[in-house]
């Protein structure tokens, strides 16, 4: 997979979680809330490596069936990209082996409701997450409305937070879609199409990775898959399950990634400071 160097990560500055408090202005370096994730890459190799891309099939009248496709034609970071043109979503993300979790957790979950364009917020639980322990026990609710920001751990009650939006610039970095599915690069040449599929309420086209593919192999995949599920048409990040093992830094490491976006652009998603 794509190797990214935690010294230098690649901001999700217009994402998935970015995007709906795009006009915070701190800096992630400052919060020192946790690390970026590791990049899942293969050991002394690198995703130039990846056996070179098929040719694209002739269109028929019959049924799909599983095919390779082009490399770069899945392109993870352009569909968790491409969520930001809309007005509103609503995305869940569960991880492990990604992400930093606190003592005693063994995956990080977020639930998060976005608004965009002239006026950003966020409504969004935290389970797990490391650095997060000072703000007490149990999950972490937070809204931001603009540079404003309230917390509160789990039934507890709402309060202001000093530092505002800023306070969790770090976790919208570090759990944004784009950071994530970003780690998985390396197997653009790997995917193969399953067939045309409702997810989520969405048309989408369905992708899934084999580690038996030489591909996956070279990206660094030892055993398990990953799904992905892309709107049709538009080709947005709607679904995507990731749970193998892969090479972790010259490392097997266990990683799993689920995401699930829902609500695009739903009347229904509404963010306003608690009253």
């Amino acid at each position: 997979m794509h190797h990214r160097s935690a010294s230098a990560p690649r901001l999700a500055g217009s994402g998935l979680l970015l995007a709906a408090v795009a006009t915070i202005a701190a800096s992630v370096a400052a919060c020192g809330l946790m690390d970026a994730p590791p990049s899942v890459t293969p050991s002394g190799r690198t995703a130039a490596s990846a056996a070179p891309p098929a040719p694209t099939p002739t269109e028929t009248d019959e049924a799909p069936t599983d095919r390779p496709i082009p490399s770069g034609a899945v392109d993870l970071v352009g569909s968790a990209e491409a969520l930001a043109d809309h007005d509103s979503y609503r995305a869940a993300v569960v991880s492990r082996g990604l992400v930093p979790s606190s003592a005693g957790a063994d995956r990080v979950t977020m639930t998060s409701t976005l608004i965009l364009g002239d006026h950003p917020a966020a409504a969004f639980t935290l389970d797990g997450v490391d650095g997060f322990e000072g703000f007490g026990s149990g999950p972490i609710h937070a809204i931001v409305v603009g540079d404003q920001a309230w917390i509160r751990s789990g039934t507890g009650s709402w309060r202001k937070t000093p530092g505002g939006a800023a306070d969790f610039d770090a976790a919208f970095t570090t759990l944004s879609p784009i950071e994530l599915v970003g780690s998985f690069e390396g197997l653009a040449p790997a995917f193969v199409r399953v067939g045309s599929e409702t997810k989520n309420g969405r048309a989408t086209t369905h992708y899934r990775v084999d580690p038996a593919d030489q591909a996956a192999a070279d990206a660094g995949l030892t055993a398990g898959g990953i799904d992905l599920w892309l709107a049709r048409p538009g080709g947005e990040l709607i679904a995507i399950v990731a749970d193998g093992t892969f090479d972790v830094d010259g490392t097997a490491t266990p990683v799993l990634l689920r995401i699930d976006v829902t609500h695009i652009d739903d009347p229904a998603n509404r963010v306003r400071p608690p009253g």
